[in-house]
């Protein structure tokens, strides 16, 4: 596993690091520091030092500066990492700071981007164009928000759906090294479709209640099996796991049983099992990755 941090030095990034070490990755592990230069850029590709270009020599000198200052930066972060067993390679970039991690993302093929992330009571952290909104959506990897200090992860919750992505969040989380009092949560929503195909007006009340009531054992049937496949792919690698199936929205489910169990993480697939979602503003994983009051990890498998 391939892991990115982005640090700026903000509590929010400290707490990232923190959540990296609480994860316990298997040592050797590589993880890229990443930290970025902000630099504007305006109409035309215009940046500052273009149009200042009288003054060239002192523009470099502040760019030297800033790029020493981002470097003596991620060494205190840098070795907090290694005392874990983790291979960490420090990366300073300039430029957009979203579009540096998701081009980061992609130059060192990371398994996951891990981002700080205000709490729920900051709307203006997900407003459109926001760093983590935009790396969320755009970055080729799974992506990590932490949103609170995580000195060890005992509670997690995993979302499952049947999907491919679903499949790769449980694989993820049976690649940990988890504690041995940690726990897992698996969670299985049925939105059903069944009102709308037995609402036909071709179908009497008695027929369309029986077929309702066939379709929803169908639907809770399937859900309790994927609950108990990821359940035996879990407890094959130790883990102490417990799963529910639940009925209605999907990312309210998630998020009322995340709360439920107090969980420190919410682990789910970046799409459902249609490829139609991923086109769907508000997607679940989306939804949820906002909403959530804790961590979020949103896995996509590797391409």
């Amino acid at each position: 596993m391939k892991a990115l941090i982005a640090f700026d030095g903000s509590h929010h990034s400290e707490l990232a690091v923190g959540m990296v070490k609480a994860l316990r990755l298997p040592r050797q592990t590589e993880v890229v520091l990443l930290t970025v230069i902000p630099e504007h850029v305006f109409l035309d590709g215009l940046t500052p030092a273009r149009i200042r270009g009288k003054q060239r020599a002192r523009i470099a000198q502040v760019k030297q500066l800033q790029e020493e200052r981002a470097t003596e930066l991620l060494h205190t972060p840098a070795e907090a990492l290694a005392t874990e067993g983790l291979n960490v390679e420090r990366v300073v970039r300039r430029g957009q700071p979203a579009q540096e991690v998701i081009n980061a993302c992609r130059r060192f093929g990371v398994d996951v981007a891990v981002l700080g992330c205000k709490g729920i009571g900051h709307a203006e952290d997900f407003a459109l164009g926001s760093v983590a909104q935009k790396v969320l959506k755009y970055a080729p990897c799974s992506v990590l928000l932490v949103r609170k200090e995580t000195p060890a992860l005992d509670r997690i919750l995993i979302a499952v759906d049947g999907s491919k992505h679903s499949d790769e969040a449980v694989r993820f989380v049976a690649r940990l090294q988890l504690s041995h009092g940690t726990r897992s949560f698996l969670v299985s929503v049925v939105h059903s479709y069944a009102s709308t195909i037995v609402g036909a007006p071709t179908l009497d009340f008695e027929e369309s209640q029986a077929i309702h009531v066939e379709l929803q054992k169908l639907e809770e049937k399937a859900a309790q099996d994927l609950v108990r496949e990821a359940e035996s792919a879990l407890r094959n690698k130790g883990h102490s796991v417990a799963g529910v199936v639940a009925r209605g929205d999907p990312s309210q489910e998630i998020l009322r049983e995340a709360k439920k169990q107090n969980v420190q993480l919410i682990v789910t697939g970046a799409k459902g099992q249609t490829a139609v979602r991923r086109f769907l503003l508000g997607s679940v994983s989306q939804r949820v990755a906002r909403y959530s009051e804790c961590s979020t990890l949103v896995v996509r498998p590797r391409s």
